[in-house]
């Protein structure tokens, strides 16, 4: 089952997240995966960390400046340790609950950024996913999906929270 949480740019969709993590965890359910997390002050993005959902850890993922040869989107620059990083977190998720990536975005699309190892674990069955989605691009990424079971989640629905609180326990049994 794929759940999707979307919303437009800051948002509040990786906080969201963190609310939904710390319940999952505290019910007992294995997560893995990864956030990205804004580096610099809101207004001045100068990037944004990973965060290792499993080993609780942050490396550099993205950032304004970077070099030739780096896969970048707009103005953003993925570093490529992060990058492979972030690939090794989605392919090790075997003995997770649910594996939640923060954020699928226009790189994905094009086939690159994490996609090249989503694409090898996404559409195995029993398995649950969490993916953050831009909602400028949601329709772009479910037409991906094809005919994936999917349930989409708006960050700006009042009861948001509750309804994929109760899914996600739902399909997780």
């Amino acid at each position: 089952m794929i759940f999707i949480l979307t919303g437009p740019v800051h948002s509040g969709k990786t906080t969201f997240l963190n609310k939904v993590i710390y319940a999952l965890k505290n019910q007992g359910v294995k997560i893995d995966g990864f956030l990205s997390k804004s580096v610099g002050k809101r207004e001045e993005t100068q990037g944004y960390d990973l965060f290792d959902l499993k080993e609780e850890k942050s490396i550099p993922y993205i950032r304004r400046e970077g070099e030739k040869g780096w896969q970048k989107i707009g103005s953003f620059f993925f570093i490529p340790q992060g990058l492979a990083e972030a690939e090794k977190i989605i392919l090790r998720r075997k003995d997770s609950g649910i594996l939640i990536v923060d954020e699928i975005g226009p790189l994905e699309l094009e086939g690159k950024g994490v996609w090249p190892a989503l694409k090898n674990v996404i559409f195995q069955p029993h398995t649950h996913y969490l993916f953050v989605v831009r909602t400028n691009i949601l329709e772009d990424f479910l037409g991906v999906l094809g005919k994936s079971e999917v349930k989409v989640f708006t960050i700006k629905d009042r009861d948001a929270y509750p309804r994929l609180m109760k899914e996600l326990k739902e399909a997780i049994k």
